[in-house]
């Protein structure tokens, strides 16, 4: 079982290197994006500390903010790389720096196996009843039919102005949302390699679309012949307070969930605030 890791990181050099010494095995491969607004003394500290590893590159780097289209498009690298490449894997990952894994190498590997090449991806149709829950009046709606714009200056990581006319859904498509983060089979990924190539109307549509990376795949994947072979669950232990934008921070407290967990990861953690919990799961849960 051969797996590629697609890493979207912007900060902490070291927790990112322990994330990559956790995963890594003879049979991994890791593909790196590093957010293009990173200072360069973190990029260069993350690139000198994974240098021993033969299996691991660096995308071409984007920059990244919050809803906007960064992501979609650092994710696109990576799977683009795989191809381009010929990176052996059977599936693909996508992670962040701030992710880390609850189950060893190993049973990850034999999960994998289990689900015998479906995929995991959390999806729902537009408009969801989750997103109304979250706040959403419209379920999502919002998202995708007006036109957004992300406008940056010096005091603002993002500001996005929502202009009053409505756009219509690429044609023949039915929109679907879910997860930003998902594990691929080798087959799917090679599918939405190839209709992105072909796509390109659907990608342009998508670079004004609010949070995009919680709809653009999953938009692709339940509309192809792969939909059947979906399992609507990331794998990915992660907890929402109320109607927060992010997930909580993971610390000690949170232990007995994740040791209780059937996930394979869990995010989002920081090192800096609680290192602890790390060392916790590499002792109890990360035995081989």
């Amino acid at each position: 079982m051969d797996i590629a890791y697609i890493i979207l990181a912007h900060k902490y050099p070291r927790q990112l290197i322990r994330l990559v010494n956790r995963l890594n095995t003879e049979k991994t491969y890791f593909l790196i994006h590093i957010d293009k607004k990173t200072n360069n003394d973190i990029y260069q500290e993350i690139v000198q500390g994974l240098s021993k590893y033969q299996n691991v590159s660096f995308l071409d780097r984007h920059k990244c903010y919050w809803g906007g289209f960064g992501h979609v498009l650092a994710s696109i690298e990576g799977i683009k790389e795989i191809f381009n490449s010929n990176i052996s894997c059977d599936y693909i990952h996508l992670l962040t720096g701030q992710c880390y894994p609850i189950k060893s190498n190993q049973q990850i590997k034999d999960f994998l196996e289990k689900i015998n090449h479906r995929s995991l991806v959390s999806f729902f149709s537009l408009p969801s009843d989750v997103w109304i829950k979250g706040g959403e009046k419209r379920g999502g709606m919002d998202r995708i039919e007006y036109f957004y714009l992300n406008l940056f200056n010096k005091h603002f990581q993002a500001s996005l102005f929502k202009h009053k006319f409505k756009r219509k859904f690429p044609k023949g498509f039915k929109p679907f949302g879910g997860s930003a983060y998902w594990c691929l089979s080798r087959e799917l990924a090679k599918y939405i390699n190839s209709f992105i190539i072909q796509h390109s109307d659907f990608v342009d549509f998508f670079k004004n679309v609010l949070t995009p990376d919680e709809i653009f795949f999953q938009t692709i994947i339940m509309n192809s012949p792969f939909k059947e072979q979906i399992i609507s669950n990331y794998m990915t232990y992660t907890l929402w307070l109320d109607s927060s934008d992010h997930p909580e921070i993971l610390d000690v407290s949170h232990f007995d969930k994740l040791s209780q967990s059937s996930c394979l990861y869990a995010r989002k953690f920081d090192a800096n605030k609680d290192s602890k919990i790390l060392n916790l799961i590499d002792e109890y849960l990360l035995k081989e």
